[in-house]
């Protein structure tokens, strides 16, 4: 554990063994929670060895560190390129049913998803009927022959290393060579069709993410012409689920009013029904020097007159354009599409540390959403109620705060992947669902590591107080023979 590299330590994926909303036997709980304790260390150590980890670090590495013979290079652009991949598919002879392509969070660990969504598809025994994709939004340089380990592969991987909103928000990945780059919503819609291509008995497709992801996959959602009227462009059923973005995009001018905003109501019972539009004055809201719409927290900015080429702005526009040519019904048309897609978001009922902390996105235009992830959420269920006469977001919560484990063990998530409900996912940094037994002999082990400790303690001090006595009486000794000595010679 020790040997891997620091940064790989921030969220290990957790094997879970719950069925169902069930806890798992005495056996499986006890192996569970060495592993889980092990994993505490070593994350303890990471964060001693190289400071507090941070969601913003990088995880990606190439080669892989781990899920090595699950690494593979997706070509893109007609094979000039490729994007590093994770994925799992059915025994040969078998034929997946269902294709979930996951999105990592900020720190690009896709291994970690790789191994929640496995988890959650293992726990329900459809591994037979599921094949997994997690693209790598990598930010290094990467060779296809070394991400895969395969020499056949000649394909130069693609990076999107200026920031995290560079592939979040859909702006290109680094240009190389004449080739321009892509943007990340055009990846996924290249995914979709990958896996389309590949598995011929696909019954549905399920796109998933979680923090920067869900950021991601909301945008990708609203602009992507994928997922209207439920079905990809072929027709295959398609969901989209999404877990406790940062930030959201709204649809119009308009923001929650401040009522909705106030750090006091941060619940689940939280709502708001009251939407303005900031530049009047009577509102009491902030314009952000007249931009709290601009792309990427509103739709303005997008048309032809106000993208500059090489900014997130003009890539996102240019890849709208390739599907609604006419500005004047960008606004509409976005609305309408959004309105059919098959969508649900989850969010975790004590997911509300204050966005200003720096737990969230916390730009002028971010916070007239809202305080925290979970108001955030709230509040944009609300707005979407308000804003699409007729239609009714679906969401549910998990207990729990901001965690990707709790996100795929909760509802909706299996629901829509595998047809079956969550179970209540056991933390390795939690004792709450650890058995009694399991509880006392944690307890009896840091007893009898305090004490042992006591007692080195006790026995160095015991040993250094005799050596320091017998020292003071050999100096004694010396000092009464040398003054003899003296009065001698005199």
């Amino acid at each position: 554990v020790f040997q891997t590299s620091c940064k790989r330590q921030r969220r290990q994926p957790i094997r879970s063994t719950f069925a169902s909303r069930q806890k798992p036997p005495p056996t499986a709980m006890a192996r569970q929670m060495l592993q889980r304790l092990l994993a505490g260390v070593s994350l303890a150590a990471c964060c001693t060895r190289g400071g507090a980890l941070s969601e913003q670090s990088s995880a990606f590495n190439c080669p892989p560190i781990t899920y090595q013979d699950k690494a593979i290079a997706v070509e893109l652009a007609d094979g000039r390129v490729f994007i590093p991949a994770y994925r799992h598919e059915p025994a040969l002879g078998k034929h997946p049913t269902t294709a979930i392509i996951a999105l990592h969070g900020a720190g690009r660990d896709g291994d970690s998803y790789f191994g929640w969504v496995t988890s959650a598809m293992n726990n329900h025994g459809s591994q037979d009927e599921t094949v997994v994709l997690v693209p790598m939004f990598a930010d290094q340089d990467c060779e296809a022959e070394v991400w895969a380990g395969n020499e056949k592969y000649t394909a130069e991987g693609i990076k999107w290393s200026h920031s995290t909103r560079q592939w979040v928000f859909g702006q290109r990945s680094d240009k190389s060579g004449d080739w321009q780059g892509i943007s990340s919503y055009q990846v996924i819609d290249d995914l979709v069709q990958y896996v389309e291509l590949h598995y011929k008995h696909l019954h549905k497709i399920v796109v998933t993410g979680f923090s920067a992801g869900a950021q991601m996959g909301l945008r990708w959602s609203i602009f992507s012409p994928q997922g209207t009227q439920g079905t990809t462009l072929s027709g295959i059923p398609m969901t989209i689920v999404l877990g406790s973005p940062s930030s959201v995009t709204y649809l119009s001018k308009s923001r929650p009013a401040v009522s909705c905003t106030l750090s006091r109501d941060n619940n689940m019972d939280h709502n708001c029904t009251d939407f303005v539009d900031p530049e009047d004055d009577d509102n009491r809201l902030k314009t952000c020097g007249g931009k709290w719409d601009m792309y990427a927290f509103g739709i303005e900015g997008l048309d032809w007159d106000h993208t500059k080429p090489g900014t997130i702005r003009g890539d996102v526009a240019d890849y709208l354009h390739k599907y609604i040519k006419d500005d004047n019904l960008l606004a509409q048309t976005l609305k309408d599409r959004f309105a059919s897609k098959d969508l649900v978001f989850q969010f975790g009922d004590e997911d509300t540390k204050d966005c200003r902390r720096g737990e969230c996105a916390d730009d002028c235009a971010a916070m007239l959403e809202g305080n925290t992830r979970l108001q955030r959420g709230l509040n944009y269920m609300w707005y979407l109620k308000w804003a699409l006469p007729g239609y009714t977001p679906t969401y549910s919560v998990f207990k729990g705060g901001h965690r990707p484990e709790l996100f795929f063990a909760g509802e909706y998530f299996n629901k829509k992947a595998f047809d079956a409900g969550g179970w209540d996912e056991c933390l390795w940094d939690s004792l709450e669902c650890f058995s009694l037994l399991v509880k006392l002999l944690i307890g009896g082990a840091l007893f009898l590591g305090i004490g042992s400790s006591a007692g080195v303690y006790l026995c160095m001090k015991a040993h250094i107080n005799t050596h320091y006595v017998k020292i003071q009486h050999e100096n004694a000794s010396e000092l009464e023979a040398a003054l003899k000595l003296l009065v001698v010679r005199k």
